[in-house]
């Protein structure tokens, strides 16, 4: 195994604005995440090899994650990969975690690990672009193999083909009686072409269903002793809208 050591760094190109955003978070049905750039793998020969890249990534709240690699080969035997894994967040931001891996031995499809670099794992708003470079070097003398990447990531509202928007901001209130409770969910709706709404007991999995404009909702003959959780979807003629994040926060009583 050789000896190596890496320099990374994450470069923020362009100023983004992230945690702490004063604008409302929108609720959506899918967020779309595009990755492009380029990557650059050189080997110690001075062979390099390089191409730009695009992919888009959609993000859903049922389907919260995602990922993207793309590799890179140069000299018969240097090989760059660049990994990018996505979270979304029920804030309605995007978590993404890039790390570049430089490998180098007599073939490509060695898995000699030579170094990495990483960015940090900062929340991206919706409707933001956020640029990063990637450098790796493994330092060996008469080896001089790297790995380059210069990348955005930008976090827009995808195309949402006729179903309702996901509704948003869902608060549960437990209300005391009579050695029970009820549990009072309220939602702020965000939709205009829903034809109704459901309410889901994610703790007891029951669903209810109210009509369409309606933004509370009142579960009753609960057991006091029991916090439960809810989850809230808008309905409509193209098919539902995804079901709201649970966090014990607020969604929770």
């Amino acid at each position: 195994m050789k000896l190596g050591h890496a320099m990374g760094a994450a470069v923020l190109l362009t100023p983004v604005l992230f945690v702490g955003m004063t604008e409302s978070a929108t609720a959506r049905n899918t967020h779309a995440v595009t990755i492009q750039g380029v990557l650059n793998v050189r080997d110690a020969g001075g062979q390099v090899s390089g191409d730009s890249f695009s992919q888009q990534v959609n993000l859903t709240h049922d389907a919260p994650t995602g990922s993207f690699r793309v590799e890179r080969c140069a000299g018969g035997e240097t090989r760059g990969v660049l990994s990018v894994s996505l979270q979304l967040n029920s804030s309605e931001t995007v978590s993404p975690r890039a790390v570049l891996y430089l490998y180098e031995e007599s073939t490509c499809n060695n898995n000699d690990l030579e170094g990495t670099a990483r960015t940090t794992n900062r929340p991206l708003a919706m409707n933001k672009v956020r640029s990063h470079n990637l450098s790796v070097k493994n330092g060996e003398f008469l080896s001089d193999d790297s790995a380059h990447a210069e990348f955005s990531i930008t976090h827009a509202a995808g195309a949402d083909v006729g179903r309702p928007n996901e509704p948003s901001n869902v608060v549960a209130t437990a209300v005391p009686a009579n050695n029970e409770k009820s549990v009072r969910v309220e939602w702020e709706d965000n939709a205009s072409n829903e034809t109704g709404y459901e309410i889901r007991n994610t703790t007891l999995n029951q669903t209810f269903g109210v009509a369409a404009n309606t933004r509370t909702f009142s579960v009753p003959h609960l057991d006091e002793k029991v916090r439960y959780c809810f989850q809230v979807r808008a309905v409509g003629t193209k098919g539902p809208s995804d079901w709201t994040p649970v966090g014990e926060r607020v969604e929770c009583a």
